[in-house]
Order: structure tokens, then sequence, then C-alpha cells
């Protein structure tokens, strides 16, 4: 028998915008259509999971719950109330208040509609990819329609209740993994990677453009501007996307080099005509390389600078499949230094991507996952 999973992955609000998928469809559009056109944009995880699991052979669907757009679909389609148009940006937010995280779940809005169609597909496995969305209160009705209900986070913890009504914990920071496991609930350790439909196969050489970053870009992210702005001032073709407020690109000294955001294929698009990606991560990852650029850069054929973390050698080979700097200054000598030999820039492009491409793909993840999946199916749940 088909074992069926069901993913729940929210999107960016501005990335749903660009999708036009938050605004009344008029029956243009069947939910089928539209659900399989915004999984297949290339923002997030989710996506990509459900095309790998489907090729093992599982029933894989996916909810974008923080979607108007896409959930009055839905609901128009199976004859449920029209949604409530208001405050769907604020799904994380209004899971936190105990009044209206309970009230939520009974009135047309985000987090009764999710419930409604976890209800009439009753998956063999849940998958939450964003914890902070669903309030505890409804994980446990959603476990009544569900085998196995497991959350994957790999980004500041919410409180304790948001994590321990999972059965399971799935994360890429090995600090998270220890902590939910120090709470008594079944964690397990599976990084993030990359959705092999994006590669780019261009040599650096034919490339564009020089250096790039792409990423947030906020007040809360201070040793960010630092670098930044050395690599601006060393190499004049650099540029930055992502979201940025005009003031703080005017007090980075960095508005010249922005470009906007990207998402999804747009994202790939400029990754791909990019020789260098310049990475950073965010204070949650520690010591530890964690974040999606790092497997999207080397997939897309671009050459990697990243922080030296310590686990960045059980990723990928330093020095020969991606480069690594301890400080601003290094970091800029790095990307010089790869610009001026484009021979050895082409040489640790090519093997990053190959690395990549065989071992940090969403299709190997999903191969974990699918023995998560049975492992947790086989045994009887957590109380």
């Amino acid at each position: 028998m088909t074992r069926s999973v069901l993913v729940i992955d929210t999107y960016y609000i501005d990335a749903l915008r660009q999708l036009h998928a938050d605004h009344k469809f008029e029956g243009q559009v069947t939910y089928g259509e539209e659900i399989r056109r915004v999984s297949g944009y290339g923002f997030g995880t989710g996506g990509a999971y459900v095309r790998a699991l489907a090729a093992l052979q599982w029933d894989a669907s996916i909810i974008v719950p923080n979607s108007l757009g896409l959930q009055d679909l839905w609901a128009s389609e199976n004859n449920k109330q029209s949604p409530i148009g208001l405050g769907w940006e604020y799904m994380q937010i209004l899971a936190r208040p105990p009044i209206a995280r309970d009230v939520l779940k009974w009135i047309p809005h985000a987090h009764k509609i999710l419930l409604q169609q976890v209800k009439d597909i009753r998956p063999d496995v849940l998958l939450v990819q964003d914890i902070n969305a669903i309030p505890p209160s409804l994980v446990k009705l959603l476990k009544k329609y569900a085998g196995t209900v497991i959350g994957e986070i790999a980004s500041p913890l919410p409180p304790d209740a948001f994590v321990t009504c999972y059965d399971r914990i799935i994360s890429a920071l090995p600090s998270i993994v220890e902590k939910a496991n120090s709470l008594g609930v079944p964690s397990t350790f599976l990084p993030l990677g990359f959705d092999a439909r994006w590669a780019t196969q261009s040599d650096t050489k034919t490339r564009e453009i020089d250096a790039v970053f792409v990423g947030s870009f906020t007040r809360l992210q201070p040793n960010t501007a630092p670098l930044l702005r050395a690599v601006a001032e060393a190499i004049p073709g650099f540029r930055v996307y992502g979201t940025a407020k005009p003031d703080v690109l005017e007090a980075a000294g960095l508005r010249k080099n922005y470009h906007g955001p990207v998402w999804g294929s747009e994202m790939f698009s400029v990754l791909g005509n990019s020789k260098i990606v310049v990475n950073r991560h965010g204070t949650v990852a520690g010591p530890y390389a964690v974040n999606m650029r790092m497997y999207e850069t080397t997939g897309s054929g671009a050459a990697l600078i990243t922080e030296s973390k310590s686990n960045l050698q059980d990723l990928f080979d330093v020095g020969s499949e991606v480069m690594a700097y301890t400080d601003i200054d290094e970091a800029v000598e790095i990307a010089v230094s790869l610009l001026a030999e484009p021979d050895r820039l082409s040489a640790l492009a090519h093997a990053g991507q190959q690395r990549t491409l065989r071992d940090h793909t969403y299709d190997r993840r999903a191969e974990s996952l699918v023995e998560i999946f049975e492992s947790d199916l086989a045994r009887p749940r957590r109380s």
C-alpha cells in the first residue's frame, strides 16, 4: 500500500505576492493547478521534498497555509466557508497569544482551513516545516488525522510547547537536535539541500556577475554590513540581493550595490550567472554550517565563500570544493584572488557543484526522510 505524506510549508509573504497567489482568482485556475505552480517556483524546501518523495513512490502533497489566495481557492472548491481576508501575513504571530490560537482554529482563517485540509487528506505522515506557525493545541488536533506528525526547524526555537507537541523534530542544526532531545522529543539531524532542477552547468568564466550576496540584510544582523561593504570596496561589480530598507543600505554604504529581492527561480537565475557567492550565517547557527545558501550556491555552479565552521569539512572539502574565511579580511582576500585566477575559480566551482549534486540534493535527503517516516510509523506514537 502506498504511504502518504503531507508537507506544510509557509512562504514569505513577499514571495507570495510576487507569485500573485494572494488574491481572488475568480475561476481562472483550479487549486491543483495553482498549488503545483507555487510549489514548483523554487522557494523553500517543501516543493522539492514533495517531488523527491513522489519519486520514491510516496503519495506526496503540499499545503502553503499562509497563502490567502491558495486557501481561498481550496475552500471554494471544497464547499467550505470563504476565509476571512485579514491578517494572513501574521500567521506565525497569531499562533502565540493563547486567546488567538485557541479561537483561530474554529473560525475561517489560516488555522481552521489547515485543519480542514488535514482532516480531508488524513496522511500517514504530516511534516510541518514551520513549527512557529502552528500552535501546540492545533498540532494536538492534527495528530488525530495523521499517522505521525513531524516538525522541522533550523531557526530560533519557539517556546518549548511548540516543540514537545510533535512526535519527532528534524533539524539541520545540531544544537536544536540536542535541545529537542533534552525535552524528550525524538530528534534527528538532517541537513538542508539543493533542488537539482535548478542546476546551471555553465563555466564560471562565462558568467556576468563577479560576486554576489543573496539574503536578508537588516539591523538585526550587525556583522553582515561590514562584510558586504568590504567586499564591495574590493570588487566594484559586487551585487547585493535581498530584503533591505533604504536607510539600512545607506548606512552600510551599499545602495549602489543593491539590486532588490529575488525569490525562487529568479534567485537561481542570479546564482547561475554568478562566479562567486559570499555567504554568511545568522547568529542562530552558532559554530555550525547550516544554511541553504551553501547548497544553492554550489548546486548552481558558483564558487562558495562561507565562514569557517566546525562541521563545514563534513559537508564539503574546504579548499577544493568551497572556500572558508575566519574574518572579513580573509573573505575579501579569497574573493579577489579567485577572480584573479579564473582557472582555479572554475575548478573550485565545478568541484563544489559535483559534490552537491552527488551528496546534497533533496533526492538524497528524501531517502533519509523515508527511513525516518517508516521507522516512526512502525512504533507506537508518543503520548
